[in-house]
């Protein structure tokens, strides 16, 4: 049996895999693990929760587990980010053996496999890799402050600071001032001063969901925030690009493709090659592939997919409630 767990700043994914017969067995979906977004102790407890889940609905335990991989946000990024990692990991798993990835690694393995290509995956926040003559290179991933270019991280303050432009006249209407008041429970100004203190990133990010649903509904600023997001995703992708004569694989993956075909069509409409896209939370199938691999079985881009598909499957059969709180669902 294989387990696979992805950690980021919105949510934590784990899926069982049985290698022997290539069957998907179960999943579990919980809270942030980005240990440099959210506490130590909250970290351990997603991951623990999505593994127990996991586990819980196949009727089994670690024990019967033979390969662990985990792809947490912030491992590998420094010897002190990636010592914390294990720290945090060991507490979960006591003895027994696993593998501990930055969870960007799962995402190039799930989306391009072992093939030399593109990613470019905007999540809560957003980082590009490409992978040339077998060595992955990093784009991006610059963080909060200043960088995760087309993340959702970054649609929800663009959002912001074009409710602000309405509010002061300088934009026509106030629609995006009544999304901000309507999803952060408050009247503007003092969710302005609110977020000049706690800068909660992960709840900031949720608001992206709510920028798609008005944009799907034709309003022009929320449809310039996912043609700006989009436009840079292509950037990623062209700028990579330079190091191909070719089009390689080329994916885009994480949570803003739920954005709808306007972003999508936007990446691809300004892509020099044409991407396939997945969700974020299709990322842990990643850690089937490279598990897969390091027992001695070589899956293919077919096998992927189905276990894609059966992954979908078992996400929609969980509760809407769950599926709100840590994936944004709405």
């Amino acid at each position: 049996m294989i387990l696979s767990i992805d950690g980021g700043a919105t949510k934590t994914c784990a899926i069982l895999f049985d290698e022997a017969d290539k069957t998907f067995l179960s999943s579990g979906i919980s809270g942030p693990s980005n240990f440099l977004t959210v506490s130590q102790d909250v970290s351990e407890d997603n991951i623990n929760d999505a593994m127990d889940q996991a586990l819980t609905q196949a009727g089994m335990d670690l024990s019967q587990v033979r390969y662990v991989i985990l792809g947490i946000a912030g491992a590998g990024d420094s010897k002190e980010a990636t010592a914390l990692g294990n720290r945090i990991v060991r507490n979960v798993m006591g003895n027994h053996p696993y593998t501990l990835e930055n969870d960007g690694y799962l995402a190039y393995r799930m989306s391009n496999m072992f093939q030399d290509g593109i990613i470019f995956a905007p999540g809560t926040g957003s980082v590009g890799f490409y992978q040339k003559e077998g060595k992955i290179n990093r784009i991006g991933g610059w963080g909060w402050f200043a960088g995760d270019e087309g993340s959702a991280s970054w649609m929800a303050k663009r959002c912001i600071t074009l409710a602000q432009r309405q509010k002061d006249g300088i934009l026509q209407g106030d629609s995006l001032v009544k999304l901000v008041e309507e999803y952060f429970q408050n009247d503007f100004r003092d969710v302005m001063g609110s977020l000049e203190g706690k800068k909660d990133k992960r709840h900031i990010a949720l608001l992206a969901p709510r920028i798609s649903t008005m944009a799907s509904s034709g309003d022009e600023t929320a449809l310039s925030i996912l043609q700006e997001a989009g436009e840079y995703a292509a950037s990623v992708i062209n700028a990579a690009m330079v190091n191909f004569r070719v089009c390689p694989e080329v994916s885009v993956l994480g949570g803003t493709v739920r954005s709808g075909k306007f972003f999508t069509n936007t990446i691809t409409a300004n892509s020099r090659c044409r991407p396939k896209f997945f969700y974020g939370y299709h990322v842990c199938v990643g850690g089937i592939v490279i598990g897969s691999r390091e027992m001695g079985l070589q899956l293919t881009a077919k096998d992927r997919d189905f276990i894609i598909s059966q992954l979908e499957a078992d996400i929609k059969r969980k509760p809407a409630e769950l599926l709100r709180d840590s994936l944004g669902f709405i």
